[in-house]
């Protein structure tokens, strides 16, 4: 004996409902996941833009330090730039000049006053 099958019609439209409603469930989670992936990308590429534009400047600045560094050194090289380091930070003259040192006494204070303090720091680890 066999068992036949009873075909209700409620139990199968029970049953389509409930697979319907998983299938809507889970599109509905796709949907979601998929629109925050978006927003995360768009949110990436926005500060990805912003480094880009932040890093050309600063090479675009980088360039132009550099154009003047170029250009000071080519300058470095000329004679007169020579002269006045030589002048000023050196003090060193020519043949036919006199050099005058001027020393402010408040300067010569505090080097000796650094000087000192040295010396006795010195004294003092020993």
């Amino acid at each position: 004996m066999q068992k036949k099958k009873i075909n209700n019609p409620n139990i199968e439209k029970r049953q389509m409902k409930v697979k319907y409603s998983l299938l809507t469930f889970v599109l509905i989670v796709c949907i979601i996941e998929l629109f925050f992936s978006s927003v995360q990308n768009i949110n990436k590429n926005i500060n990805f833009v912003s480094k880009i534009k932040g890093l050309e400047t600063k090479r675009n600045e980088e360039a132009d330090k550099n154009k003047q560094l170029k250009s000071e050194i080519e300058n470095f090289n000329s004679e007169m730039i020579l002269e006045s380091i030589a002048r000023n930070n050196l003090k060193m003259a020519e043949k036919n000049e006199i050099l005058i040192i001027i020393n402010k006494p408040e300067e010569n204070q505090l080097e000796e006053t650094q000087v000192n303090n040295k010396i006795n720091n010195k004294k003092s680890r020993k």
